[in-house]
């Protein structure tokens, strides 16, 4: 094997880990996709399933299937 040989196999192997990063980045973003249409599907709770508080009206009615305050889904998602 020549040293162009083993430069060529190197990126080849970069390339290739790169394009499965992509894919899993993909199948990633996809699955979050079809949870949040799922989510959309159900009707919003009154009551955050966290705290037990009362969810706004003006929430519920923005994000269709919300089931939390706007405080426990910043801590949800940090």
């Amino acid at each position: 094997m020549t040293k162009d040989d083993w430069q060529y196999n190197n990126e080849e192997e970069a390339e290739m880990g790169q394009l499965q990063a992509i894919h899993l980045n993909m199948n990633a973003v996809a699955e979050v996709r079809r949870q949040l249409e799922a989510q959309a599907l159900q009707p919003s709770l009154e009551e955050c399933e966290d705290c037990g508080d009362t969810i706004p009206e003006a929430r519920r009615t923005a994000i269709k299937g919300c089931t939390r305050c706007v405080w426990c889904q910043e801590l949800a998602e940090k």
